[in-house]
This record gives C-alpha cells, structure tokens and sequence, in this order.
C-alpha cells in the first residue's frame, strides 16, 4: 500500500480551538458582601435606636442614613464590577488621584471642621465628610498604580543607569525611596490633624502592598536605608529649628494618645487584681471617668453570655454605654446576641479576608494584585482593631467597624473598595484556557 493511501485512510486531526473562559464575577465574596451589609444595618438599627430617639426624636435616623450613603455605595459598587480594571491601569489616573488626596488632605488640616478635637472633616453640600476616608482608598490605588507604570517603563528599556552600583541606587529609589516619600506627605498631614488610627492603620496596609509588589529584597534595603536617612535628618531638622512652645503645642495634640494607654493600663491593672473592687494600681494615672467607657463595653459584652439577652433588649444602649453605635458597636451585638453573635461578625470578616486573598492569589498583574490585597487589608485590619478594643486587647482607637458602625462616608468607600475587588474578581485574573475539539465528520 503506497504512502498516499496510507495517508487517505489515517483520520483526519480534529481541528483544536483555545478559548478564554467567560468573565465570571466572584459570587462567594459578593454575597459575603450583602451578608455583611445586611447584617450591619439591622445592628446598626438596634444600636442606635436610644441615641436616634434622644437627638433627633426619631430612633431610626442612624439607620436610615447610613441606608442612604448604603445605597449609593451599592449603585457605585455595581458600576465599578462591570469596568474592566485594566481601563484602571494608567498614569493618568494615578497622578490626579494623588494630588486631589493631598490637596484634600493639607486642606482639612488648616480648614477643616473640628469635631471632638481633631480637624478631620470637611463640609460638602451640608454633609460632613471625613477626607481620610477616601484617602485610605485612593493612596492604595495609587501604590498599585505607580508600581505598574514603574515596570512597564522597565519593560520599554527605560529607568536604566550605565553603572551596576549606579542602577542599584536607581531602582532602590524608584521602588521604594520616592513612592514611601510621597505616602509619607499624604500620611503626615492626616497624623497632624490629629489622626493616630489612620496613620497606623495606613502604614501597615502600605507596607503590605509593597510586600506583595515584588521588589527584591536588596531594593528594599538599599530604600529602606535612604528613607531612614531622611526621617533622621528631617527629624533633626524639627529638633534644632522649632521652639519649645511648639514643640509643646505639637505635644499637646496627642495627649488623647496617652490617655488612651493610661486606660488601657488601668483595664488591664483592673482585670488581673484579685480584688473586683479595687479601682487602679499605681502604675497608671487614668481616672474613673477615662475608663468609664472601656468599662461599659466588657460590661456589655459580659452580659451577653452565650446567646445574648436578646435583639433589640441591650441595656448598654441606653446612654450606658458612649458611641455606642459607633466605635462600640461590636459591644451591644455581643449584648444581644451573645457569644454566638460576636463570634459569627468575627467569621465573617474572616471569610471576606480569605476571600479577598484568594482573589488576589489569581490576579494577572501587579496592578490588580496590590489594589486587591490592600483594599481587603484595610477592611478586615480595621474591623479587627475594632474588635480588639471593644473587648479590651488593645487602648481604644477610635476606630469604626466596617458596614456596622455608624458612617456614612465610610461604609461608601468601603463599597467602593468592595466592588473594586468583585471588579478584579471578573476581569483582573488570569482566565484559563477552554480547548475544544472539532472533527471533520462534526462538521459535515
């Protein structure tokens, strides 16, 4: 038999074609998402039903307003998960985003509203609004941002020293020394208004997104080194040239930050003595006045037990407890709900953080891959702190937790770092590859 009818009678290859699979959006995290809402609001309402009813004669006015920034979170959420995040991905928006976070920044510090003695807020169209919220969005989105533009101009053979020592020098600059220096500007202004919380929540979820950014290990020490030795000199700089009646002002504005240890002192004193009764030790100088609401908070949590006292029925609420439906929101869910219901709100943000990273583990790029770590960071490291000082680990903070305390500007760009990453969740991963094969006699 020749070669050719060999040939004639071999079947013939089907025809392979690869095709992208669909964009599908990440349905676990997006109902965790109204888990999370829908479950802050209905504490919310409870919470804040006593202080609603007292300052306004209407307890639903809390709930009701937060339903309102929650529903234009939602409609931008929604907005945001059908943008494909590569549009994102540009200088151009980087830059304006930074700048317009600085100016709001630097603003607020001399023209802001003072509200319980720090100038945090700003007014717009008679609504307060706190600019260090939006700005723990936007600096996040502008590290991921300037990282990507960084590689591509690499990848066009551009940032490139003649000398080896000299492009050491160069991208431990590029890398870490400029965009750290330029956060640091950012975080200053929010540090100085006085904003401790912001200021640390924001340099450990910076620093978590240049860890998952990708620069060697030698840029970081190379970096590290130059920005100690500018903090140093600039440290000097304030030292020698600022009077001592500044220097005192300055002092002056953190001295919430040393009540705050002194409370968390005298709680701890209080909680190892033998003795219920006993009011401090001598190791700390905070009164009964400045513990009163630490105080308040164990003892909502205390009465909740193990399945709460019931919905709705949390005596704390009732003028006991201060900010109660706000920094110590978490205190009246476990009054109500018990053991059950803190455990089941820490589950939660345990799960979103699970979720967040693992949407990040299957990003395609740096870009897609910082915005995701760092806006599910800032979420459950918030809510954590939260909870860490409404049962006493740690000095209050005045810290909100996410979509359960009362803020309405919060809760928004909480959404919008939400459907930030539902967005990266449907076009930001790498797709995998559906081969399918196509014989001939299909066809015919």
């Amino acid at each position: 038999m020749s070669d050719e009818t060999r040939q004639a009678q071999r079947p013939a290859a089907p025809l392979r074609l690869e095709l992208n699979s669909p964009y599908r959006m990440n349905i676990p995290m997006l109902l965790l998402t109204v888990v999370l809402i829908c479950y802050g609001l209905i504490i919310l309402f409870s919470a804040s039903m006593a202080t609603g009813y007292a300052n306004t004669q209407n307890p639903l006015s809390y709930v009701l307003n937060q339903g309102r920034w929650t529903i234009i979170g939602i409609m931008l959420c929604a907005v945001l998960v059908f943008i494909p995040v590569r549009i994102y991905d540009h200088i151009g928006f980087v830059v304006p985003v930074y700048f317009l976070t600085l100016a709001l920044v630097v603003y607020t510090k001399f023209k802001g509203e003072i509200i319980g003695g720090s100038r945090r807020w700003i007014v717009i169209g008679g609504q307060t609004f706190q600019t260090s919220e939006f700005a723990k969005i936007a600096l996040i989105f502008c590290i991921a941002g300037y990282r990507s533009f960084t590689l591509r101009l690499r990848k066009k053979g551009k940032l490139v020293c003649k000398t080896r020592r000299g492009q050491s020098y160069l991208d431990a600059i590029v890398d870490i020394f400029l965009p750290a220096m330029m956060l640091l500007v950012c975080l200053v202004f929010v540090f100085l208004q006085p904003h401790m919380s912001f200021f640390i929540i924001m340099l450990t979820v910076s620093f978590i997104c240049f860890l998952v950014s990708g620069i060697p290990l030698k840029r970081w020490i190379d970096g590290g080194l130059m920005l100690v030795l500018v903090l140093l000199i600039g440290a000097n700089g304030f030292m020698t040239f600022t009077s001592f009646e500044q220097k005192q002002d300055l002092l002056g504005n953190y001295q919430h930050v040393l009540t705050r240890l002194d409370i968390f002192a005298a709680m701890s004193d209080e909680g190892a003595s033998s003795e219920t009764d006993e009011k401090t030790t001598d190791s700390s100088t905070a009164d009964e006045n400045e513990v009163y609401q630490s105080k308040q908070s164990r003892i909502a949590i205390g009465s909740g037990g193990l399945f709460g006292v019931g919905f709705g029925n949390s005596r704390q609420k009732y003028k006991y407890l201060p900010e109660a439906h706000n920094d110590y929101v978490f205190a009246i869910a476990c009054e109500e709900l018990g053991f059950v219901g803190g455990v089941s709100i820490i589950l939660l943000f345990l799960a979103f953080m699970a979720g967040g990273y693992a949407v990040a583990w299957h990003t395609k790029g740096v870009f897609s891959r910082i915005m995701c770590v760092g806006y599910t960071s800032l979420i459950t490291i918030q809510a954590f702190l939260n909870i860490a000082v409404a049962i006493g680990a740690i000095p209050p903070t005045g810290i909100t937790l996410p979509f359960f305390s009362y803020g309405g500007t919060a809760n928004l760009f909480f959404l919008i770092a939400v459907g930030i990453i539902l967005a990266i969740s449907r076009t930001g991963l790498a797709r995998k590859k559906q081969v399918i094969s196509i014989r001939s006699e299909d066809i015919e």
